[in-house]
């Protein structure tokens, strides 16, 4: 049976596609496709008992694959949340990686097997592995973030740390910004509060991305959050840069990203 859908166009304006080519335009399309069908391979391998979770990532693919394009790989340290399958893919991390770790294989980059699907981590990207814990991964940032600061000015300390066990992957970039993701929900975790505390006090290099599904797992947004609206309630941080946009539309998510 044939169903209706809603389908709402968007326009190709100048000020939002800005330097998007075309190859570029074509790139952002690839990957959200590419992050949609890996969801439906993976659901299909529940259903299978081949695997034995799966987190969608279906409806975040726009704002994730363009904020992929603003970030750089090996360069920035990353921080993302369950539903970034688009933001690793435009990244680098390939659709086999991320199948290895669906069925939680030894090879996988990750965590060799030993964390959830879609707890995205890639060394040679700068990637961090997240905790399971929602809203945690906003704390850690904080602390990469300051070591940013830190390794600013400090060669010797960055020389020191590249030393260490696990010192390969000591990376230092004197431009280098940290990128953390969560959901609506997470910003009702604490953790997520003191991050915003800490960050705009010691005005750390920190991208923050909410993706707001309307849903906290199954709370609706106006039941978790105040007023139904978080950007709203941290505009009074100072320092703060705060934007809203459509996450569906990657151009104006392109727009809006590479603004903050």
């Amino acid at each position: 049976m044939a169903l209706h859908t809603r389908v709402r166009l968007t326009k190709l304006d100048s000020l939002k596609v800005q330097d998007l080519d075309h190859h570029t335009l074509i790139r952002i399309y690839r990957t959200m496709y590419l992050s949609r069908r890996l969801d439906d391979r993976e659901i299909q391998l529940k259903r299978q008992n081949k695997i034995f979770f799966q987190i969608s990532s279906a409806g975040h693919e726009a704002v994730s694959a363009a904020m992929g394009l603003v970030l750089r790989p090996g360069a920035d340290w990353l921080f993302p949340y369950y539903r970034d399958r688009a933001l690793c893919l435009m990244l680098g991390v390939t659709p086999y990686e991320t199948l290895l770790a669906a069925v939680g294989a030894k090879d996988d980059p990750s965590s060799g097997g030993r964390q959830m699907p879609s707890h995205w981590g890639q060394p040679r990207l700068n990637i961090v592995s997240k905790s399971s814990c929602t809203g945690t991964q906003f704390l850690q940032a904080v602390g990469a973030a300051e070591a940013t600061l830190y390794y600013q000015g400090r060669a010797k300390a960055l020389a020191q740390a590249k030393r260490a066990p696990l010192g390969q992957y000591v990376r230092h970039e004197h431009d280098e910004i940290v990128f953390v993701s969560g959901g609506d929900g997470a910003t009702s975790e604490g953790e997520f509060w003191e991050s915003l505390n800490v960050a705009c006090a010691k005005k750390l290099p920190l991208l923050y991305l909410i993706e707001d599904n309307g849903y906290a797992i199954s709370v609706p947004i106006e039941v978790q959050t105040a007023g139904g609206n978080i950007s709203k309630l941290v505009r009074g941080f100072p320092g703060l840069h705060v934007a809203e946009c459509d996450g569906t539309d990657p151009l104006e998510s392109y727009a809006i990203c590479k603004e903050a």
